[in-house]
């Protein structure tokens, strides 16, 4: 036979032979169908017959019997369909506990993410997966991704939160995820053409069919931190009731195992940086001071611990008030890490003492060429609330004079230096020589 082709149909096959010319015999253009319906009436699918062995066409009892072999199959299918989605979505539950413990154990983010793309991957079918956070001017970037090529241009459309919610309404949510026609969704977000054409697409009422779907990740105060965008699902049709209520599940778990991370994260953000200044504290200083003298005993370049201490600083809280004296905190630690280096530290030591590590520095002068600008930089008038205030800088510098110098050491070495700037007058930088200023 031959598949022949309507133009405004789909292909039908055409067995071979020719018109007989005898009133009941079977013609090859015949086309015997019945209707196969689930048990609420929905259409199941179609029984398609052909070329009778007996060459004739069908008799009231023939069509009776394939009526009830249609329906016998129905049933079969529906039963068997449904068995093999419970099988699938216990599956995809179990599949999404043993991810779920993979998120719990993630501290970072960005584990977070990997761990969601991965599981949604491979628990639910979908064979691309994103999560969409805003990143820059607001735009949904990818922050994890499974299945994708990085450089897909459909990964940097232009889209923000905000823009994304004419398809987040409730006409299109469907158990928790919204789920809309590619033509739809394009026309509702005024999009010329598809960031991205599926390629897992079926054919029939139950087809995936370019769609779009998406989940929100809701934050703690029920407000969309971003989406789950998923796409080309293996078995190219279209999600149902417990595929989308274990997609909602995770993304739920998901966005909980998120907070979790950026509380984890901000916990220990709080733990290495001083709360005023949002400069590193004085553990970090330590923690990065000794891994500094470590490298430089594999370099050729010096490294400087630099200690400032403003002076007279008192006078401000006195006169001006301590919220002033917060403020002009706060801006001569802006300006100290705007005057070094990107890789050097900045610190506060506490109260109103800093210390500034660079790293691969010529020797002293280039020391002491650094501390000079710090101390021209403080001494810039500050504009505040009440009033404008200006404080100078005492300076100590210590470069260590032996590879075996402790960061303690030399803390105390430049600490020591700071306070003979002092003794000489204020506003101004002492290098810690070798032996006298050394603890």
């Amino acid at each position: 036979g031959e598949v022949a082709t309507d133009q405004d149909a789909m292909p039908f096959y055409r067995p071979p032979g020719e018109r007989s010319a005898h009133a009941g015999a079977w013609d090859p253009d015949d086309l015997l169908v019945v209707v196969m319906r689930r048990a609420n009436g929905d259409v199941l699918g179609v029984l398609s017959v052909d070329e009778p062995a007996s060459g004739l066409r069908p008799t009231d009892e023939d069509l009776d019997r394939l009526v009830a072999v249609a329906h016998v199959a129905a049933v079969a299918i529906e039963q068997a369909q449904e068995a093999q989605r419970d099988a699938d979505h216990r599956r995809a539950l179990e599949r999404l506990l043993h991810v779920s413990s993979r998120i719990a154990d993630q501290r970072s983010r960005g584990g977070v993410l990997d761990a969601v793309c991965a599981g949604i991957q491979d628990a639910l079918g979908f064979e691309k997966v994103a999560v969409m956070l805003p990143q820059d001017r607001e735009m949904l970037r990818p922050a994890a991704t499974a299945g994708w090529d990085a450089a897909d241009p459909a990964l940097t459309v232009e889209l923000t939160l905000s823009q994304l919610a004419p398809i987040m309404q409730p006409v299109h949510e469907r158990h928790g995820c919204f789920l809309l026609d590619h033509e739809e969704a394009e026309g509702l977000l005024g999009l010329h053409q598809s960031p991205y054409a599926s390629r897992c697409n079926g054919r029939g009422p139950y087809a995936w069919e370019r769609h779009w779907l998406i989940v929100p990740l809701h934050g703690g105060d029920g407000e969309p931190r971003g989406v789950i965008w998923v796409d080309d699902p293996a078995d190219r049709l279209l999600p149902g009731r417990e595929r989308l209520q274990a997609l909602r599940l995770f993304a739920d778990q998901a966005a909980a195992a998120l907070e979790a991370a950026r509380d984890f994260e901000a916990t220990a953000h709080r733990a290495a940086h001083d709360a005023l200044t949002g400069l590193g504290n004085r553990a970090t200083l330590a923690d990065r001071l000794r891994h500094a003298l470590q490298r430089v005993k594999r370099s050729s370049g010096a490294l400087a611990v630099l200690f400032v201490d403003l002076d007279r600083f008192k006078d401000i809280n006195d006169t001006l008030g301590h919220a002033a004296g917060d403020e002009l905190l706060r801006v001569i630690a802006a300006r100290l890490d705007e005057t070094v280096r990107p890789g050097d530290t900045v610190a506060r030591f506490g109260g109103d003492e800093f210390v500034v590590l660079c790293e691969d520095l010529a020797g002293p002068e280039d020391a002491l060429e650094v501390a000079e600008r710090l101390r021209t930089e403080v001494a810039r008038p500050i504009a505040l609330p009440s009033g404008v205030a200006q404080v100078t800088a005492s300076i100590g510098v210590a470069l260590p004079d032996r590879p075996d110098r402790s960061a303690e050491t030399v803390l105390q070495a430049a600490d020591r230096a700071m306070y003979e700037a002092k003794a000489a007058g204020r506003d101004s930088a002492r290098l810690a020589t070798p032996g006298a200023g050394w603890p």
